[in-house]
This record gives structure tokens, sequence and C-alpha cells, in this order.
């Protein structure tokens, strides 16, 4: 258990290492993060997935759309869905924040993360 309280404390130190200095909230820089790794997430999807309301949500959205780091898409399905997707200066952005760690050692992370995320996935099913 200690070694899972300790992974808690580093991963939460990493992400304050990465956002501190930086004129986003943590949630704004996750929210990029994770539309990074998703491709597009809805209001929805992402109230959900950071425990907000969907109002939240949206105002989180407006002000990366404002500073041009995100866009609103409707899908060509349903034109009611919006999607929030990334631009390519929120993608330039999200990439400048690892500039100062080796590629190397963030391979390390992931790998070793995504083990971590597949064996705890497999026990809490």
């Amino acid at each position: 258990m200690d070694h899972m309280a300790n992974v808690q404390q580093k991963s939460q130190a990493f992400v304050d290492l990465i956002t501190k200095k930086e004129s986003l909230s943590q949630n704004q820089i996750m929210l990029m993060f994770q539309l990074q790794l998703t491709g597009s997430l809805n209001i929805t999807d992402i109230s959900e997935r950071f425990v907000i309301t969907p109002g939240a949500a949206s105002f989180m959205c407006d002000k990366l759309e404002d500073l041009e780091y995100v866009e609103r898409i409707r899908t060509k399905e349903d034109r009611r869905v919006v999607n929030i997707v990334l631009t390519e200066h929120g993608k330039q952005r999200i990439l400048s924040l690892f500039d100062k760690f080796a590629v190397a050692e963030l391979d390390k992370i992931s790998t070793t993360l995504q083990t971590i995320d597949d064996l705890m996935g497999r026990i809490v099913q």
C-alpha cells in the first residue's frame, strides 16, 4: 500500500512540476492532455471525466477556445452534438510542456503507467 500512496503523491508532484509557472489551470492542462490522447471529447465526456457540471466543462472549454487551444466541431451525424478538439496551436502547447524531460524518461513512465493501468483494470473489473 505504501507504493500506491507513493505513486499517487509522485504523480501529483509530476503534474505540479509540469503545470507550475503556467497560466492555465491544472484541469485545463489535463483536459488538453485528454484531448491529445483521445482526439475529441464532448461536454458530457469532459464533465464525467473531471467530475464537474456540464456548465463548468463548457466554461473551461470557452477559456481554452479563447486562447485558440481548442475548437468546437459539430458532428455530421447529429448537428446538436459538439466535440471539443485540440487545435494545432493546442497540440504544440501540450508538447512544449514536456520539453524539459528526456524522451527516454517519458517513454519509461508511459510504459510503466500503462502496465499499472492494465493490471488495475483487470483487478477492479
